[in-house]
């Protein structure tokens, strides 16, 4: 199948398996732009290869969600996609969130609990982000199972329409809220999720509780 239709946004912070990553997007989803936007050494990306399709930048200012911001301007293909790069997600399951777009759906999410791995999601980290999920099901009448998956797919004019300020974690409660306003239509796909390579990241009992708090700010 092809993907020019597509671009596939990776932001990275000296993630060691982005190359991996990169290539994966590259070889399983024919013909797609990939942007990947990093943090820190450009060496520890591993990437050491060239494609036309690839387009690396290097990002100003720190969080995903400034990544996503300073990206948008070098997407220009009717899809945009967004996978993280420490080899987590499946790039298979970017494809079935892709389909589900081209559909008629404006966003695509995956969702990460139908089959957890708990060397992947230990499950105090399951529990906080259903948690967080269920808040804001109930605030913003979504019906979501993982609002916190950073696997998506979207229209590009969603992207673009959405105006996104949070600079961190937050930007995925963010583009959820933000949508649902919109009226946009948002779907929701089982994925896999694998423990990530490299040192962990996992968020920390401080972070979640940014995390739900920040489920009451776009209420006003």
């Amino acid at each position: 199948m092809d993907y020019s239709d597509t671009t596939v946004l990776i932001p990275v912070k000296d993630e060691p398996a982005a190359g991996k990553v990169t290539k994966e997007v590259l070889n399983k989803l024919s013909n797609c732009k990939v942007v990947v936007i990093y943090k820190g050494d450009r060496d520890s990306l591993n990437i050491n290869f060239t494609n036309k399709n690839l387009l690396i930048m290097k990002q100003r200012g720190s969080g995903k969600g400034v990544a996503c911001v300073q990206a948008r301007k070098n997407i220009k293909t009717d899809i945009m996609c967004l996978i993280d790069g420490d080899a987590t997600y499946d790039v298979n399951d970017l494809k079935k969130a892709i389909t589900m777009v081209r559909e008629g759906m404006d966003m695509a999410v995956g969702n990460r609990f139908k089959d957890i791995d708990r060397e992947a999601m230990p499950q105090y980290i399951e529990i906080g982000n259903k948690i967080i999920t269920q808040v804001q099901n109930l605030l913003y009448n979504l019906r979501l199972t993982d609002s916190q998956t950073g696997l998506r797919a979207m229209k590009r004019y969603v992207f673009d329409s959405l105006d996104l300020k949070e600079k961190y974690f937050g930007i995925e409660t963010e583009m959820n809220v933000k949508a649902k306003k919109a009226g946009y239509k948002i779907g929701e796909v089982p994925i896999h999720y694998y423990k990530r390579v490299g040192s962990s990241k996992q968020m920390k009992l401080i972070d979640g509780v940014k995390l739900l708090l920040l489920d009451f700010k776009f209420l006003f």
